[in-house]
C-alpha cells in the first residue's frame, strides 16, 4: 500500500524511469527495436523491481497512468535523440482499457511529440483478452486500423493461448521466457511447435529471456526472428542504451521492412517455399526441408541463413559450407556461375517459385527458389536443393524424378560416338521417338517435323555432332520455335555434358 500512496508523487518527480532492453534480429545480428520497461528509483530504497509495484498499481487501477507515462518518456527520448529508425514496444494492462480511452490517449501523446504510429508497438498479455472478448476484439481492430502493431506478450505463460490466437489478430508473438529457463528436449519441442504454428498463421516471432549461445543458435535455426535477453543486454537506462546503440549496428527502416518480409518464411515447413496461407491449408507433417536464404545485392551473393539439411544436400555436390558457395558464385571465372545467376535473376524478375534441374560434378540436383523480400537493388531469396541420388552412372535414374516431369517436355540421353539416343522421358507433346535408335537420323527427322522451318538450319547447327564436344564444356542452350499442337511455341533446348561421351538433351518451356 505504501507504493500506491507514493506512486503519483514519484511519477511527478521523475523517480519512475524508462529503461530499454534491446531487441535483436537473429539473422542479421542488428538491433531492431527495444522494449520500454518501468523502473522505480526510490531515494531511500534504491531501484525497486517492477514485480513489487506493477501488481499493486493494477489492483488499485493506477496502472494506466504508469503506462501512459512510459509512452511519454519513449516519445521524449525518440525526439531528443533522433531515433527515426528505432521502434519501441510498450506494455499495456487490461486495466488500461477499463480506466480510459487508450487509443485516444496514445494517439494524443504521439501527436504531441510528433512520433509516427509505426514507431510504437503495443504489447498486450493474454489476460487482457479473457474478459469481454467482443469489446476487446473491437478495440484491437481500432488499433490495427490506426496503424499500430499489436504484439501478444508472454505467450505460453498460461491462460488460453490457443483460443486467443484463434480469436484475435496479432503481428508478433512473444514467447515467454519461462520456456527457455529449462532448456531441455521437451521445452525445445514446445518452442519448435510454437514457431511453426505462428509462421503458419502469418505471425512474426520473438523470444524473451535469451541468455546463452546455445539458446540463440537454436532459436535462429528454427526461424525465430527476434530475441531479447541478457545474452545481448539487460534493460538499460537512457544513457547506457544510447551507448549500446553507438556500439551495435541498428536496422534502418528499409532493412526492417526487408527482414519482416523475410520473416514470413517458415524454416520448419516440409515445403518452406509455400506461403503461410498455403501452409495453413496443408496437412503436411512437421519436418525440416533443406532451406537457405540467399541475398542478392548489386550482383553479389551472400547466404545469411542455411539449415543443416541444406548443408547435408550441398555436401553431395562437393560443398562443406555456404561460404564455399558464396566464394564460387561471386567468382566470374566459376564454371557454374552463369547457371546460378540466371536462376537468381529469373526468380527476382518473375516471382513465384522457380525450379531448375542441374548437373554439378556429375550429380543431378533440383534447385528451387522464391523471392521473399526486396528493397531497391537488394533481394532475399528462399532456396531449397534436393539431390537426385543413384548409384547408377548413366543418369537413366532421372526418369524416376517427379521434379523432372514437372520441368521438362522431353529428356533424352545421347551418345554421339555410338549414334545412340535413349529417350528417358517425354510428355504427350513429344510422344514420337524420332529415328528410333539412330541419333543422327532422329536429329534430322525432329528438325523436319517439329522445329519451325525458319529455325531449322539454326537448330541443325546447334545440334552439329561433329563440333559438339568442343562446344560443350558443361552445357549449351538456345531457344527455338517447336511445334505445339497446330502452332509453334518457344522452347529452351539444352545439351548438357555427362560423362563417358554421353550428353543429356532436354526441351523445356520458356
Amino acid at each position: 500500500m505504501d507504493f500506491v500512496n507514493r506512486f503519483e508523487d514519484a511519477l511527478s518527480k521523475g523517480c519512475i524511469k524508462t529503461y530499454f532492453q534491446p531487441l535483436t534480429r537473429t539473422i542479421s545480428g542488428k538491433v531492431c527495436g527495444a522494449e520500454a520497461l518501468a523502473r522505480w528509483e526510490d531515494p531511500q530504497r534504491g531501484l525497486i523491481p517492477p514485480g513489487e509495484f506493477i501488481g499493486l498499481l493494477e489492483e488499485y487501477r493506477l496502472i494506466h497512468k504508469l503506462d501512459l507515462a512510459m509512452l511519454k518518456n519513449v516519445c521524449r527520448f525518440y525526439q531528443q535523440n533522433d531515433c527515426k529508425d528505432m521502434t519501441f514496444s510498450i506494455n499495456l494492462s487490461r486495466i488500461d482499457f477499463v480506466e480510459t480511452d487508450m487509443l485516444r490517449e496514445i494517439t494524443k501523446i504521439l501527436s504531441e511529440y510528433d512520433v509516427p504510429v509505426n514507431t510504437i508497438h503495443l504489447e498486450i498479455t493474454e489476460s487482457t483478452m479473457l474478459r469481454n472478448r467482443e469489446k476487446t476484439r473491437r478495440l484491437f481492430k481500432q488499433f490495427n486500423d490506426a496503424g499500430f502493431s499489436v504484439w501478444l506478450d508472454d505467450f505460453g505463460s498460461g491462460y488460453s493461448s490457443l483460443n486467443v490466437l484463434k480469436d484475435y489478430r496479432f503481428d508478433v508473438l512473444k514467447i515467454d521466457m519461462s520456456l527457455l529457463q529449462q532448456f531441455d528436449v521437451c521445452s525445445r519441442k514446445i518452442i519448435y511447435s510454437i514457431i511453426n504454428m505462428a509462421k503458419a498463421l502469418g505471425i512474426h516471432t520473438l523470444s524473451e529471456g535469451v541468455e546463452t549461445e546455445e539458446q540463440l543458435a537454436y532459436l535462429r535455426s528454427i526461424g525465430c526472428e527476434i530475441v531479447q535477453g541478457y545474452y545481448y543486454s539487460k534493460p538499460l537506462c537512457e544513457a547506457d542504451f544510447l551507448g549500446y546503440l553507438s556500439q551495435h549496428p541498428s536496422e534502418s527502416a528499409s532493412e526492417r521492412d526487408f527482414w519482416n518480409d523475410a520473416g514470413k518464411v517458415n524454416f520448419l515447413s516440409g515445403d518452406p517455399l509455400m506461403t503461410s496461407s498455403d501452409a495453413a491449408n496443408s496437412d503436411e507433417m512437421l519436418s525440416t526441408a533443406p532451406l537457405a536464404l540467399i541475398e542478392y545485392n548489386n550482383g553479389v551473393i551472400t547466404y545469411p541463413y542455411v539449415n543443416t539439411a541444406y548443408i547435408k544436400e550441398i555436401s553431395k555436390l562437393g560443398y562443406n559450407s555456404a561460404k564455399q558457395i558464396e566464394h564460387d558464385v561471386n567468382d566470374e571465372q566459376y564454371e557454374y556461375r552463369d547457371r546460378f545467376m540466371m536462376q537468381i535473376k529469373m526468380t527476382i524478375h518473375r516471382g513465384g517459385v522457380q525450379k531448375m534441374n542441374n548437373i554439378m560434378n556429375e550429380v543431378v540436383y533440383t534447385f528451387s527458389t522464391k523471392l521473399v523480400a526486396s528493397a531497391g537493388d537488394r533481394h532475399l531469396i528462399a532456396a531449397t536443393v534436393h539431390v537426385i541420388e543413384s548409384e547408377r552412372s548413366d543418369y537413366l535414374i532421372l526418369k524416376y524424378s517427379q521434379s523432372l516431369y514437372a520441368t521438362y517436355n522431353l529428356v533424352t540421353e545421347i551418345t554421339p560416338d555410338k549414334d545412340i539416343a535413349v529417350q528417358i522421358y517425354s510428355n504427350a507433346g513429344f510422344a514420337k521417338v524420332y529415328g528410333k535408335i539412330s541419333l543422327r537420323k532422329g536429329i534430322l527427322e525432329f528438325a523436319d517435323h517439329e522445329v519451325h522451318p525458319d529455325d531449322r538450319d539454326r537448330y541443325l547447327t546447334f545440334f552439329d555432332l561433329e563440333t559438339l564436344n568442343e562446344r560443350v564444356t558443361h552445357f549449351i542452350q538456345q531457344s527455338f520455335r517447336v511445334r505445339s499442337g497446330e502452332d509453334y511455341a518457344l522452347k529452351i533446348i539444352r545439351i548438357s555434358k555427362l560423362k563417358n561421351g554421353k550428353y543429356l538433351y532436354t526441351i523445356q518451356s520458356c
